[in-house]
């Protein structure tokens, strides 16, 4: 039997170390990558393809788990994506199934709950709470999009990052200095944001990215 690739990408530490541990008792056969960083993760050598399922919390600190959602199947179409959230309010399950999650599972559900819906995804099969009725949740290639959906922009790790320090009123030359680059390629960067999210300003574009939850 191969063996079952999983990235769990969260910046929760304790939720992560736990993880890992219960899947090494009860699913040898799978091998576990954590990562706590989404930005990094992007950045790094690792490619969706790699991987047979990604596990993303839904609220991150440097970027949300819909805008990774979106990025990742940029990427990889095809890869299968189980959304988790530890927050009370009632988690946006239409944004997630639009953009191909494959299934959602709340943080304070049991373990059985979790490991069933990571059985189901990984059989080609989702996993929504009070949806699984709906016989077309059983196809595997459905992706969830319409024409009236606004998609989210494609922005590159390094211009989220920008863009996150806008929100926090940097200015070019203290981004320049935080990210370590010129104050030229900040620029170069603040206007592929602006092209992307259709905004001339940056108050615009920080509005914009919050309302498209691609910054908090």
């Amino acid at each position: 039997m191969s063996l079952c690739r999983i990235a769990l990408i969260d910046d929760h530490t304790l939720f992560s170390a736990a993880f890992g541990t219960l899947m090494g008792q009860l699913r040898p056969d799978c091998r576990i990558d954590v990562f706590d960083d989404p930005i990094a993760f992007l950045k790094s050598d690792a490619h969706p393809s790699d991987y047979d399922l990604f596990i993303l919390d839904l609220v991150m600190q440097r970027m949300n788990g819909l805008s990774l959602l979106a990025s990742l199947r940029q990427q990889a179409p095809r890869c299968r994506v189980l959304m988790l959230s530890g927050v009370g309010t009632e988690p946006p399950i239409s944004d997630m199934r639009r953009l191909g999650a494959k299934g959602f599972v709340h943080k304070s559900d049991d373990s059985e709950v979790l490991l069933g819906a990571i059985d189901a995804i990984l059989a080609g099969k989702t996993c929504f709470p009070s949806l699984d009725a709906d016989p077309e949740d059983a196809d595997e290639e459905r992706v969830y999009l319409t024409p009236s959906d606004r998609t989210l922009p494609g922005l590159a790790p390094r211009q989220l990052e920008v863009l996150n320090l806008i929100a926090n009123g940097e200015t070019n030359k203290a981004i320049a200095d935080r990210l370590q680059i010129s104050e030229n390629t900040v620029k170069s960067h603040l206007k592929a944001i602006f092209e992307a999210l259709g905004e001339r300003t940056r108050t615009g574009c920080v509005r914009t990215a919050q309302t498209l939850g691609l910054i908090g």
